[in-house]
């Protein structure tokens, strides 16, 4: 009677619990930003969550790049009905789940009832497959990648130290502010020297923030200089795998279990509040 009890319990509580939707962003191209979430995907899901890495990226996808594969279909082709959700999803290393985002604004901009409908029944699948949804958005504060930011619970906004990646961090982080978005804002700073120049610049950038936008963002953590990542991205393998005894590789895993941990710092509303909310923001674009 106790083991059924069990049981039924379990069965509640991973009913009701939702599936969080990241954002993996940054301000200007070039801060690593689609390695990054490759492997923070593959990390994640070393620790048995079910993780969907989805390219969101529109028009400069860079994860089957990195990968060295070709899908055969997107999202796109799932809201025009060319194919199922499942069909259009590719299997990476180690297992990862991986979908090719759209190919354009207007298709989200200019999306049907029939499409949104498709949208959603899609929203439904990744609800019950997948513990956690990586979005490696577009570099930039282009209202395409703003809008998928608002969809998400969370956003890890990706710099290094070079001045201008850390001036368009600071200013993607301002337009989400002025937008209201609603979720967690973290900063994941990439090919830092040493600790001590990672520290410094989180310290900086959080004073900043808090001053002129009157904002807390979390420092998630760091990932240093290795020459093992830029190897792996010519070899088309993630350095998770390619080197998993890598510096970088150590500091991927560390910030995979800090994601998992913050779990229950905020509520998250799940694939289909997640579509509501992007479908919401593009309409909104098109009524103004």
């Amino acid at each position: 009677m106790n083991d059924q009890a069990a049981r039924l319990r379990e069965k509640v509580i991973n009913h009701e619990k939702k599936t969080r939707v990241i954002a993996v962003a940054s301000g200007k191209g070039g801060v690593g930003k689609s390695s990054i979430s490759l492997n923070l995907g593959l990390a994640i899901q070393e620790l048995e969550k079910r993780v969907l890495l989805m390219d969101a990226d529109l028009g400069m996808a860079n994860i089957d790049i990195l990968l060295g594969i070709t899908p055969n279909y997107n999202l796109s082709h799932v809201l025009k009905g060319k194919c199922k959700f499942e069909e259009a999803v590719v299997q990476g290393p180690a297992n990862i789940s991986i979908l090719a985002g759209t190919t354009g604004v207007d298709e989200l901009i200019n999306i049907s009832s029939v499409e949104v409908s498709r949208l959603i029944e899609a929203a439904s699948h990744m609800e019950e497959n997948y513990d956690i949804i990586l979005l490696d958005i577009g570099a930039g504060v282009h209202y395409s990648v703003t809008n998928f930011i608002l969809g998400c619970d969370e956003v890890l906004v990706v710099l290094t130290p070079e001045p201008t990646a850390v001036m368009d961090a600071y200013s993607l982080i301002k337009i989400l502010s002025t937008k209201h978005y609603m979720g967690r804002t973290k900063l994941l700073l990439n090919q830092c020297n040493s600790l001590k120049e990672a520290n410094e610049l989180a310290e900086r950038m959080q004073r900043v923030i808090k001053q002129y936008l009157n904002q807390n963002v979390e420092l998630l953590g760091m990932i240093p200089f290795d020459e093992n990542v830029r190897k792996s991205v010519r070899e088309q393998n993630p350095f998770l795998i390619q080197y998993p005894k890598s510096e970088a590789a150590r500091s991927i895993k560390e910030l995979a279990v800090k994601t998992m941990n913050g779990a229950c710092e905020n509520k998250s509303h799940g694939t289909k509040g997640f579509i509501y909310r992007i479908i919401g923001a593009f309409n909104r674009r098109q009524i103004s």
